[in-house]
């Protein structure tokens, strides 16, 4: 519940972004500064603090702080009315969600040891997906029918419930007793002498922009280049990023732990192969124009795209010890929201609007032009930047997964820790 609602939250905005750009006038450069550096800057900032005090203090109550914070955000939100307003929404927003992860992955690993730990992983993973799901069809329809502003109030408030549910229902596991706690400094040295570790941080972080950058602008896609209203747009984005999501996250974990006493390096081999494939089908599936071809491509990416997430977290915490894994994860998950969320949505959306203005000119109309009266051509236009750059941020998933081959190299030397 509290990965889904995290979720729920996270990627509303990317769900009813074009009605926001409409109501509050907007370019697709400053939607993806919201999508983006918004959330991720604080996020960053705010992640390594929060996963120092999870490492010695009550992690559910934290979890819970942190939860009503950026339920309370989401909420508003609904209530900004122009850029600045909700990009101090957005901003709240990500200070409350660096108190998730952090203190979620230190609980796993107190409650299960390394030889199910992927599989547990891959239940909390498989919440992100639940909330993709529940981010797409019911956000998508409740703005469609009832407003984005509505849906976001809405949101936040099932959120405060959800967390007062959330701290009644945990109990916070009792800690293995240790003598000495290394220094915040001493614990990233660790970590980053660990090639293993680098190799899927890395990953991570490349396929973050092309996963946060799709995940932002999908809705937008299949409205413009293929006339979707929002509700069956987000629909698409759900049953891709939710259904197949929650299905492949599921079955990753003993997928791997099955596998490994038979295939050695199918924790990392797995992962790889899904990103290369998701690369090449997402390229394809954004540059073709028959609508039934280009969900299906979408639909068959999204088959390849969540091996590596639980596969890459449980790595993290397998080669850092009991006092260090909280900043493992806030580690791990700082690298990938630095470039995914930081860089991906604002530089896909530059590009989008470079993309639609060259365009424009093809079509024989100008940007003032289109400012003033929308046109087919201006729609066009509109739907080929975006096409086109998102096809180029797809290539980043067959980087990503290159990377995370790479981690399999050393990953047996960096486990020889105490897990």
């Amino acid at each position: 519940m509290l990965n889904a609602m995290n979720y729920v939250d996270r990627l509303l905005f990317g769900v009813t972004q074009e009605l926001i750009k409409e109501d509050l006038g907007l370019s697709d450069f400053q939607l993806g500064l919201l999508g983006g550096p918004a959330f991720a800057l604080l996020y960053i900032i705010a992640a390594f603090p929060i996963a120092r005090i999870a490492e010695r203090g009550n992690r559910v109550t934290i979890i819970t702080a942190a939860f009503a914070t950026w339920s309370a955000m989401t909420a508003l939100c609904g209530l900004a009315g122009n850029f600045l307003q909700m990009l101090i929404g957005r901003a709240g927003v990500s200070i409350g969600e660096a108190g998730c992860a952090p203190p979620s992955h230190s609980l796993i690993s107190d409650y299960f040891p390394p030889a199910k730990r992927t599989t547990a992983m891959s239940i909390y993973g498989a919440a992100g997906p639940v909330g993709a799901l529940t981010a797409a069809i019911a956000g998508g329809w409740f703005a469609q029918h009832y407003g984005w502003r509505s849906t976001f109030l809405v949101c936040g408030f099932v959120g405060i419930m959800a967390a007062l549910l959330f701290r009644l229902t945990m109990r916070e596991p009792v800690r293995k007793s240790v003598t000495s706690r290394p220094t915040f400094l001493a614990t990233i040295h660790l970590l980053m002498s660990k090639r293993s570790f680098l190799a899927v941080a890395a990953s991570g972080a490349v396929a973050g922009f092309a996963s946060y950058s799709n995940h932002q602008y999908m809705v937008s896609f299949l409205m413009r280049a293929h006339d979707l209203q929002v509700g069956s747009a987000a629909a698409v984005l759900g049953f891709a990023t939710g259904g197949i999501g929650i299905f492949i996250t599921l079955i990753t974990g003993p997928l791997i732990e099955g596998g490994r006493s038979r295939f050695p390096g199918i924790r990392t081999w797995l992962p790889s192969l899904g990103l290369i494939w998701s690369g090449c089908a997402f390229c394809a599936a954004f540059m073709v124009q028959d609508m039934a071809l280009a969900i299906g491509l979408l639909l068959a990416a999204s088959f390849g795209q969540h091996f590596y997430m639980p596969a890459m977290y449980t790595l993290a915490q397998d080669v850092a010890p009991p006092t260090m894994r909280a900043t493992a994860a806030a580690l791990l998950i700082a690298l990938i929201s630095l470039v995914g969320y930081g860089l991906g949505p604002p530089v896909i959306g530059l590009l989008s609007d470079i993309f639609a203005q060259i365009a424009m000119v093809t079509h024989g109309t100008t940007v003032s032009e289109c400012a003033a009266a929308s046109s087919a051509a201006c729609s066009e236009a509109s739907a080929d930047g975006l096409r086109l750059s998102l096809s180029l941020g797809s290539i980043c998933f067959i980087v990503a997964g290159l990377l995370f081959w790479l981690s399999g190299r050393t990953i047996e030397k960096d486990m020889h820790v105490e897990v």
